[in-house]
């Protein structure tokens, strides 16, 4: 995605998350220059929503 600024962005976005995806994150953003964000459901019982990290 391009963002207002012209840089680019990536989205990652889940109703879950396995253990090795935070890690695949991680490492795409260090060989990248891209921003990466993934966004992610939370859990009904925490009022729903989306939770956001930037890496």
């Amino acid at each position: 995605m391009m963002e207002t600024e012209g840089a680019m962005a990536c989205h990652e976005v889940k109703s879950h998350w396995q253990d090795d995806v935070r890690a695949k994150i991680k490492t795409a953003a260090a060989m990248c220059p891209f921003r990466f964000i993934a966004v992610k459901a939370k859990p009904r019982r925490d009022c729903g929503g989306w939770a956001v990290e930037e890496f």
